[in-house]
């Protein structure tokens, strides 16, 4: 078993820095496997990357940081309703719910909701098998360090609340975050653990707008280029009981955490027998009171 203050030397994918991308928006299409497409006949992404060798910190037993501060902490918490592979959809509706009550709980707040969950493993995916449409659909595990944009968050927030509670909620005295939660399938993850970017290490114009265009919406995300001042963090060891929260999102402006890049990174401490990692993510909009 790996120490629990371990700190790991690793590879991270950042977007490259190219000239290209002052005169062209990066960019990855998404074709739907309900669609026509041929693949090799047009082009997906015109990015590129940059692969730079990081040190990732444990931040275990590390009090100082925190959601509000950095954009990210672990918390401990039992589900019962963990996805699996191969799980029917009631049980995905389960641990939506259960994943609000407990941001619910912790955060004290007047309104959440899970408006998309990923469900995610380490192994190829090809882009004719992609089907977003599709509740149970396995996803590979993200690549490049990424985060929502801002310009996604207007939509989402019309597309998640009605006109009532738009007209109690948008007004002075409440605070709209968007807060991801990541949990391990698996009893403990070995393979591909995710690594968080501490928010108060970032420059902002380290953050590339990239379009992601799927077959029937656009959303736009952050890439992140390289910076040496970045500072990464990973939980060794982290059981499935330990779930990670990360901000992408906070409507409060100050010396508060606002985002949170983050990404899978190769685990070199990782036995060779360690199975793939599988993974559940929520992605929730909390309100709160200020």
């Amino acid at each position: 078993m790996t120490s629990i203050e371990t700190d790991i030397q690793t590879t991270i994918d950042f977007i490259a820095d190219l000239p290209i991308y002052g005169e062209e928006k990066p960019f990855f299409l998404h074709p739907s496997a309900a669609v026509d497409v041929e693949i090799d006949e047009i082009k997906t992404t015109n990015v590129e990357w940059d692969t730079q060798s990081v040190t990732v910190y444990s931040m275990r037993n590390k009090d100082e940081l925190s959601l509000e501060k950095n954009g990210f902490c672990y918390v401990e918490h039992e589900s019962r309703c963990i996805p699996r592979l191969g799980m029917s959809s009631d049980l995905v509706t389960e641990y939506r719910k259960e994943s609000e009550g407990m941001l619910r709980s912790l955060f004290n707040a007047e309104f959440v909701h899970c408006y998309d969950y990923k469900i995610r493993k380490n192994a190829p995916m090809t882009l004719e098998k992609y089907d977003p449409s599709d509740p149970l659909f396995v996803e590979e595990v993200a690549m490049g360090a990424h985060d929502i944009s801002l310009d996604t968050v207007p939509r989402l927030l019309k597309n998640v609340l009605s006109e009532d509670q738009l007209a109690t909620f948008f007004r002075p005295g409440y605070r709209f975050r968007l807060i991801n939660t990541w949990r391990s399938i698996l009893p403990e993850c070995e393979d591909r653990p995710l690594a968080m970017c501490d928010y108060s290490s970032i420059d902002a114009n380290d953050l590339v707008a990239t379009d992601r265009v799927y077959p029937k919406w656009n959303q736009e995300i952050y890439y992140l280029k390289y910076n040496k001042h970045q500072r990464w963090y990973w939980l060794p060891n982290q059981r499935s009981n330990e779930p990670f929260l990360f901000m992408t999102y906070d409507s409060h402006s100050g010396p508060n955490a606002r985002y949170c890049p983050h990404v899978s990174v190769k685990n070199p401490l990782a036995p060779l027998q360690a199975p793939p990692r599988e993974s559940v993510e929520t992605r929730n909009l909390v309100i709160t009171k200020l």
